[in-house]
């Protein structure tokens, strides 16, 4: 799957972190959408209560935090650089029409 890849890209989280200027955690179970999606059922019916869910502090241990390492003048220049790509794409919406 796509998004698979896109979870597992070191450079992704690290534009992140230095587009958002705040560290970005990588959990250590990268299928957290799957993960997600069982706890919130379980949770649901009541099979687990969010303290067992939350309160281990093992997953957070296995996890990849990314922190920001650009400097302000570049980080400016890349956040320029990233909204100029993003509003780019609106004129893209009136080709599909």
């Amino acid at each position: 799957m796509a998004g698979d890849h896109v979870v597992q890209s070191y450079s992704i989280f690290m534009l992140e972190a230095d587009l958002l200027k705040n560290p970005v955690v990588r959990p250590a179970d990268i299928k957290t959408t799957a993960l997600g999606a069982a706890y919130a059922a379980g949770l649901a019916v009541g099979i687990w209560i969010e303290d067992e869910i939350f309160d281990s502090g093992e997953k957070v241990k296995l996890a990849t935090t990314f922190y920001p390492a650009l400097d302000k003048e570049r980080r400016n220049k890349k956040v320029e650089s990233w909204c100029k790509a993003v509003s780019r794409t609106f004129d893209l919406a009136d080709l599909s029409l």
